[in-house]
């Protein structure tokens, strides 16, 4: 299942039109799935007293006047308010040419009739957002936000077209005025804004409609947004032979820690042991070393040096160079503060290792004003950014990066050639091309921790030779099938990331691994 941008959307329509289902057929089939959906509400809801549809003057109107059509031939009263002025475009003109003189259609121009326009908003049954479709952005007008404002507090069920009018379907921000709709029938493919709030609040229940769109139109589109799901994870591993040794697992070096947030050392070191990783060797401080050693058998330590206030000297840089010597995988970043010396480690590291290296939390903090030593990677780097440390590398507010992560995941993935896992509700992974939308966890995830825990399980897959990618896309699902199972046994508030840890073996157990 794909979840296209606004952009790859025209893409899409685009290839359609060249592949035999053109953009007319398309319109026709967009509106005849709107009045499937009248009809369907018609089961539960008497429409005697009538539909109106608002419509604007593009091609969203357009799917209106099909619709709007075909059902005032079937006998239900219709009004069309032209929200916007006369069609602007060849195809919507075509549709309301069709509709006019349709017996039972009335149509309205918003600006001249407003009282009596209101007045049907009063008394319909349904109401019909057409007015703005998917490549809208910005803010609406304000006559469309008063229209707008009296058909919301009617007691009509409102469905919008595609997208309600308002919504950014590329970041899911919404306009002052947007309607809150019960119903929102899109067009292919649910568009990616449509995943987040608030945009997602406004939606309503989300239809999906087939409108002659298929996945060869969608082909050689780069960082299309493709749903993940367990059986993707599932068949990324390979059963183990009976005959394997611990080195046929990985070799991970795990740099995390300081005198402040041992925890976040603990609890990457422990996620990773148990996410299959063979050997795994922790790099921090003495006293870090000492806290956990006796609550994590199985890890070996690498002692590093620190300063009076706990954090990592710059001295260590070149004994962790020489440790990254062999391994599979490097993971930087939990808890690691970030200084002069951390960000010296953090440099020498990622320029070090020649196997896929994982940049989290402090690791990602440590590299924002160093952000070219991304390039600087011998093998695959992944960063786990969240939306404020994603605000951080790019430049903009956490508002901003938090609105459109999608986009700047994608921008970081193409310029530097990394993989990013911009964490959220969905998570979303870019790289090499591909993009995908995991829907994985809970909010008991919320809570700090949680990201080592992830760092831990990435780290390990890749430790054992799986694909970057595919380990950070499949680390995302694991850990939150994991937090999940969590939740189910302590709830969502009592869960700890601790607790996610250990539900990790129930997982592999269930997916037979």
């Amino acid at each position: 299942m794909f979840y296209p941008t606004p952009k790859q959307m025209k893409t899409i329509e685009e290839n359609s039109d060249k592949n035999g289902v053109s953009y007319r057929d398309l319109m026709k089939n967009a509106g005849g799935a709107l009045t499937m959906l009248v009809y369907k509400i018609s089961e539960d809801r008497d429409l005697s007293s009538g539909v109106v549809f608002i419509c604007g003057s593009g091609n969203n109107g357009g799917d209106g006047f099909v619709s709007a059509k075909e059902i005032a031939e079937s006998g239900i009263p219709v009004t069309v308010v032209l929200a916007c002025g006369d069609p602007s475009t060849e195809l919507s003109a075509e549709a309301y040419c069709e509709l006019s003189g349709v017996n039972g259609a009335e149509v309205l121009n918003l600006n001249d009739n407003i009282d009596k326009v209101f007045e049907r908003f009063k008394n319909a049954s349904v109401i019909v957002d057409a007015v703005f479709g998917t490549g809208f952005h910005g803010f609406l007008p304000p006559q469309i936000k008063a229209c707008f404002s009296y058909a919301q507090r009617c007691s009509a069920v409102i469905i919008a077209v595609d997208v309600p009018s308002g919504g950014d379907c590329l970041n899911g921000q919404v306009s002052e005025g947007t309607l809150k709709c019960a119903y929102t029938v899109t067009f292919g493919y649910t568009k990616i804004g449509m995943l987040a709030k608030p945009l997602a609040d406004h939606c309503g229940e989300i239809i999906t409609a087939d409108i002659g769109l298929n996945d060869k139109c969608c082909e050689n589109i780069e960082y299309l947004p493709t749903l993940l799901d367990s059986k993707y994870v599932m068949n990324i591993f390979s059963k183990r032979d009976k005959f394997s040794h611990k080195g046929d697992f990985g070799k991970l070096l795990n740099i995390a820690g300081s005198a402040r947030y041992s925890g976040a050392a603990a609890l990457s070191t422990e996620a990773a042991l148990r996410s299959g990783a063979g050997l795994v060797t922790l790099a921090a401080s003495e006293r870090v070393i000492t806290r956990i050693a006796s609550l994590i058998s199985e890890a070996t330590y690498l002692p590093l040096s620190d300063d009076k206030e706990g954090s990592y000297t710059e001295s260590n840089a070149s004994a962790i160079a020489k440790e990254c010597a062999g391994k599979t995988a490097v993971a930087i970043g939990c808890g690691l503060t970030v200084t002069a010396g951390t960000t010296a480690i953090v440099k020498k590291a990622v320029k070090a290792a020649a196997c896929p290296v994982i940049l989290d939390a402090d690791g990602i903090n440590c590299a924002v004003d160093n952000i070219n030593i991304f390039k600087d990677a011998k093998n695959k780097l992944i960063i786990t950014p969240h939306a404020g440390e994603l605000a951080r590398l790019t430049g903009v507010s956490p508002e901003e990066a938090a609105a459109d992560r999608l986009t700047l995941a994608v921008n970081l993935a193409r310029e530097y050639g990394i993989i990013v896992v911009a964490k959220g509700v969905p998570t979303i992974v870019a790289g090499g091309g591909k993009a995908y939308v995991i829907h994985a966890g809970n909010p008991g995830l919320a809570r700090g921790g949680s990201g080592d825990v992830l760092t831990g399980i990435i780290a390990a897959l890749c430790a054992q030779g799986i694909e970057p990618l595919d380990a950070a896309a499949a680390g995302v699902m694991i850990h939150g099938a994991a937090a999940d199972l969590a939740a189910d046994e302590l709830s969502e508030m009592g869960m700890l990331p601790s607790d996610v840890i250990k539900k990790l073996h129930f997982v592999f157990r269930n997916w037979n691994r």
